[in-house]
């Protein structure tokens, strides 16, 4: 940490595992809204180092206001405290999965906004975020969240919902993703249409992905496509699969070297 920016939680080592006052003294702090901008920072790098506890207590009781701060910091006029609470939101994804249940929507409505930004750093750290989101919050949920934002988002938010789907497919069942096409392909066909050629290629591979799951199951919801965009689509289907029989083949060579 830098010199000179202030830290609750050094001051606190000897207060042992209850962080209760601690942490009520972080959200206080946080609530200075545009305000003490390298008090605040000291206070998200502390509450950086909180999301690595495995305290019950403390995210029983100060999940939701935790949760719902840092949201609200994302709208900051700092951008370093805007890429700092993204931080803290991924890592408390990571730790606290289960915890966003409630609050999905919402968390990935607000870090899809985030894409938007002016600055770099902001956008890099949303899209660590999106990975860790897509990969903690259930798939059903997340993909029925998406969906709608990748049909009606304008760049580059339904490009960074487009990934972050993509990833969600990865690690969904194909009986449930099956169920979910009718929601899916639409906003991926108008993808596959738009001006922006990221929101194409990224529209095409998340078809890739689906392909990957269900196979040929995917081509009847393809019957709009014209014959181009299928023939390209083709293309991305069969160097998928080369590139996943060389991976394979790759580790199978390792594991009997």
């Amino acid at each position: 940490m830098k010199t000179g920016t202030p830290s609750l939680v050094h001051d606190r080592q000897s207060a042992g595992p209850d962080h209760s006052e601690l942490v009520a003294d972080l959200l206080k702090e946080l609530s200075n809204h545009n305000e003490r901008t390298e008090e605040r920072k000291g206070a998200l790098v502390d509450l950086l180092k909180l999301t690595r506890e495995d305290s019950l207590a403390l995210w029983n009781e100060h999940f939701k206001t935790i949760l719902l701060l840092l949201l609200e910091t994302l709208g900051d006029r700092d951008h370093t405290i805007r890429a700092l609470a993204l931080r803290v939101l991924k890592e408390i994804l990571r730790n606290q999965p289960a915890r966003f249940k409630n609050y999905a929507e919402l968390t990935i409505m607000k870090t899809l906004e985030a894409h938007k930004d002016s600055h770099k750093e902001v956008v890099r750290a949303a899209e660590e975020a999106s990975a860790t989101l897509a990969g903690s919050i259930h798939p059903e949920q997340c993909i029925k969240v998406l969906c709608p934002i990748v049909q009606t988002a304008d760049y580059p938010i339904n490009l960074a919902a487009i990934k972050m789907q993509t990833k969600v497919i990865e690690r969904i069942t194909k009986d449930s993703l099956i169920q979910l096409l009718v929601d899916i392909i639409p906003g991926l066909l108008q993808g596959y249409d738009n001006t922006e050629s990221s929101v194409r290629k990224a529209s095409v591979f998340c078809l890739v992905a689906i392909y990957s799951v269900i196979g040929e199951d995917l081509k009847p919801h393809l019957a709009q496509l014209t014959g181009s965009k299928m023939k390209l689509l083709n293309l991305y289907i069969k160097r998928a699969q080369t590139t996943n029989s060389n991976s394979s083949s790759s580790s199978d060579v390792s594991s009997h070297s």
